[in-house]
């Protein structure tokens, strides 16, 4: 096979690359638009696929267009820009969809239409730039060199209005300095723009999604899919500082609030915030751990909703297999990478199905959010309940 070739691209996979075929191989091609037709090369043969770089768009596809962003080529940090925002929502869709098909053959697969942000830019409230030796910007694409940047059309503007005050900073303190720096710019909760290095400890924890904007939505969403059931306890596991777990307990006044999460800066902020509003002290508790060690010590009962927000690598495969056998009322899980959630999903199942439940739960809905516009990565909610008459 040569090493360039022309090709046309079929649809784009998880992790953004194109997809295209040569002779039966499948060939993954960065930086590509679905309907392109393209002049590439190959750069890595493998025994089932090949990757490949683009030489020269011969045919730019229909949605191609030219990035917001004038660095958008180079730069590390968004890999879809190229594509028309329609576009971008259409193959997130098309990817959750293809991937939970592929391993939950035959079974119903009820989407709801896609959740556009409200903003496509200026929509992140947190970004981790770099600093090395006067410049002052983020790592090139598959590079650690830094590519400059006095703006960036993804993050709001209350944190890229602070970049020539904070490169100014860093010019007094690193200029010589042979290490490269790397920093987390953020919105802390009162809106107010705070920046440290990587490592040093934060004074408050900022938002809890980048995406504010949508996150309103998203917590909405779970608080209606919520609806249904006369739960007795509520777990909200992967719980990070709470983003859901107070959210929850506003709507659900009476009931025991549960929450697990491994990070102990955030279950100490949750505790603050607990202790804060003094009526959450009887009936919520925010315990220090990781989700399978608790599951271990926990009886699951028929009037519990569950909910997960796994970080990428999803939950692991007790964590499903105990929820299976647990018989109950409600889960929600909130993704954030399509194959974890399809594999945690076939995890369910294949349990729940080896038990033989009178009860089983049904994957009732599946909506996909679109948490971070000009990038490949998707958020999606799944809902799984119990048949109602």
């Amino acid at each position: 096979m040569s090493s360039q070739l022309t090709v046309t691209i079929d649809k784009l996979a998880i992790g953004g690359a194109g997809v295209a075929r040569h002779d039966g191989l499948v060939i993954f091609v960065p930086d590509a638009a679905p309907g392109d037709e393209l002049l590439i090369e190959i750069t890595t043969k493998k025994k089932n696929f090949a990757e490949a770089q683009i030489v020269k768009v011969l045919k730019p596809g229909p949605s191609r267009r030219t990035p917001p962003c004038p660095i958008a080529d180079r730069c590390g940090g968004c890999n879809w820009q190229h594509l028309t925002e329609d576009e971008q929502r259409r193959q997130k869709q098309l990817m959750v969809q293809e991937t939970l098909a592929k391993f939950l053959p035959g079974m119903d697969l009820p989407f709801l239409p896609l959740k556009e942000s409200p903003l496509s830019l200026r929509y992140r409230n947190r970004i981790q730039p770099k600093y090395s030796r006067g410049r002052f910007g983020f790592f090139a694409r598959r590079s650690h060199e830094i590519v400059e940047a006095k703006d960036c059309p993804i993050t709001e503007e209350k944190l890229t209005n602070e970049f020539a005050k904070i490169k100014a900073e860093l010019d007094k303190k690193f200029r010589d300095t042979k290490e490269t720096q790397r920093l987390e710019i953020y919105l802390d909760q009162s809106e107010t723009p705070k920046w440290l290095l990587m490592g040093e400890e934060k004074e408050g924890v900022g938002f809890s999604q980048v995406n504010r904007f949508q996150n309103e939505d998203l917590i909405k969403t779970v608080l209606e899919w919520s609806e249904g059931a006369d739960y007795e306890r509520i777990f909200d596991f992967y719980a990070g500082g709470g983003n859901f777990t107070f959210p929850l307990a506003e709507k659900y006044r009476t009931q025991q609030i549960v929450a697990a999460e491994l990070d102990s800066k955030l279950v100490q902020k949750a505790h603050e915030k607990i202790q804060a509003a003094g009526s959450l002290n009887k009936r919520m508790h925010y315990y220090l751990s990781d989700v399978a060690s608790f599951m271990r010590r926990t009886q699951f009962q028929s009037k519990d909703l569950v909910l997960l927000d796994p970080p990428r690598a999803g939950a692991d495969e007790y964590v499903m297999k105990a929820l299976a056998q647990g018989s109950v009322a409600k889960i929600i899980y909130i993704s954030c990478h399509p194959v974890s959630l399809a594999r945690d999903l076939k995890y369910f199942f294949e349990a729940q199905a080896a038990r033989s439940s009178s009860k089983p739960l049904k994957l009732k809905k599946i909506q996909c959010f679109e948490m971070f516009p000009q990038t490949d990565h998707v958020e999606t909610i799944a809902e799984l309940a119990v048949d109602t008459p």
